[in-house]
């Protein structure tokens, strides 16, 4: 190959797809709108991460209604009275309760988080108070519901009223 049977324009191929310009933008728009296309359907698709047994909280709905949580908490006082619960069934219940108001006041599953777990999270602004009375309320009942009555003072002196006490407490204070 010779000098002189080089063509000029073989030196600026750039300067040949001048009049593919207008499909190659077309086509990679496509292309792009496509891929942005199949992300949005892949994203809407998907379930929606929805907390289990959690009810709609806030002022006015009736899942927060402290009428409603005092009278699970006499509830639980009144069965164990008549005879209906063990001291140890009634703690249990009693802390489920506690658990279960704060994940419908908070809008937050904390339903099954242990006592590590709680010191471990937060809650937005104002909550940060109710999160702490629910620590406080799981920690005082941790020793009559599991710690041994005949080595634990705590344990042994804890009555159900006064468990019943600082759910309700919880119940009252929560912000």
């Amino acid at each position: 190959m010779t000098l002189a049977a080089l063509n000029p324009q073989d030196l600026h191929p750039a300067q040949q797809l001048s009049a593919y310009e207008p499909l190659l933008i077309v086509l990679i728009a496509s292309l792009a709108l496509a891929i942005a296309a199949i992300a949005l359907v892949v994203m809407l698709s998907r379930p929606r991460r929805a907390d289990k047994q959690l009810k709609a909280a806030g002022a006015h709905s009736g899942a927060s209604g402290k009428t409603a949580w005092r009278a699970k908490i006499n509830e639980v006082l009144a069965r164990h009275q008549r005879g209906e619960l063990t001291r140890d069934e009634s703690f249990d219940e009693l802390a489920r309760i506690a658990r279960d108001y704060a994940s419908t006041a908070s809008g937050s599953d904390l339903s099954t988080q242990t006592l590590l777990e709680l010191n471990r999270r937060t809650l937005p602004g104002t909550q940060r108070r109710g999160l702490e009375l629910l620590r406080q309320t799981i920690a005082a009942l941790y020793p009559p519901q599991f710690a041994d009555d005949a080595i634990n003072a705590q344990a042994r002196d804890t009555s159900v009223e006064q468990a019943c006490e600082w759910v309700s407490r919880l119940v009252e204070r929560w912000r």
